[in-house]
């Protein structure tokens, strides 16, 4: 990224915004069902907009609609907007637990992926699962599920890399080999057939199996299908109408902000490039 020129924090949220806004306008014309969540969710109620100091942009869509949108892909189906694509572990183009929707004319900056890993910015798409009713199958499945996303997300850091220091860099670094042998493709089939255990359609508890709350993204279909628009940057997008419910169990006491240190950016920086410069010429 020689001589290339950051995006600011107001602008990578600009970036994201049109991407969002691009998601929902697809969502709509093919009648798929999605919903803001995570910390975009949390956004939408305590900010009506972006966490101040965050940027990215996190959907989910409950199984039956995310395989659906996925399937209009790679039937060649789903018409997209001009420089956006959608990478995903079916058809190798992304070896993640989730799909994306990226745009091919800005390019971020990764702390920790290996160079080979998606090189752009995007929407992440998260598919929401039905999880078991009771005890001991639910922790037997949250702790499958986080085991294997855990191995999946060491595959494909780069050497010397982890979030939680050098200690733990070091140990991921003498079994990352083995993982990268075994083939992150793998691992992401392996962890997205096991977040499909348990049916969707006939699920009393329904969460985003593979996200990084474990139990706690786990509540009653019941109280998750019911829809209400948040108001998100001057826009309405489509959430869980029960959001004090989702973000309750996740966050805790949501609404009050997190103390000054803890406010900082976890996504990757980002730049923009000409779109002939990307991967659609390559």
């Amino acid at each position: 990224m020689q001589n290339q020129q950051l995006l600011t924090l107001t602008e990578m949220q600009q970036v994201y915004l049109e991407m969002l806004i691009e998601f929902d306008a697809l969502c709509r014309k093919y009648n798929l069902r999605y919903d803001l969540c995570g910390g975009s969710m949390l956004g939408a109620v305590r900010h009506k907009g972006f966490i101040p100091w965050d940027d990215d942009i996190d959907v989910s869509l409950p199984r039956p609609d995310y395989r659906r949108l996925l399937g209009l892909y790679l039937k060649g189906k789903l018409e997209l907007p001009g420089h956006r694509d959608l990478i995903m572990f079916n058809n190798k183009t992304f070896a993640r637990h989730y799909a994306r929707y990226i745009r091919y004319d800005v390019k971020r900056t990764p702390d920790m992926a290996e160079e080979d890993d998606c090189p752009y910015i995007g929407l992440d798409i998260f598919a929401v699962d039905g999880l078991p009713s009771r005890e001991p199958a639910l922790s037997r499945e949250i702790f499958t599920i986080r085991q294997l996303r855990r191995c999946l997300l060491t595959s494909v850091e780069k050497a010397g890399t982890s979030r939680k220091g050098k200690l733990a860099a070091a140990v991921k670094d003498i079994y990352r080999p083995a993982l990268k042998k075994f083939g992150s493709y793998r691992l992401a089939a392996m962890l997205d057939r096991e977040c499909r255990r348990v049916d969707y359609e006939t699920a009393e508890y329904v969460g985003i199996a593979n996200g990084m709350y474990g139990k706690k993204e786990r509540w009653l279909k019941k109280d998750m299908l019911p829809q209400k628009m948040y108001e998100f940057e001057g826009h309405l997008f489509p959430g869980y109408e029960n959001a004090d419910i989702y973000l309750t169990n996740l966050y805790g006491d949501y609404m009050k902000m997190p103390p000054k240190e803890a406010q900082q950016p976890h996504g990757d920086r980002g730049y923009r490039v000409p779109v002939e410069d990307g991967a659609e010429s390559e």
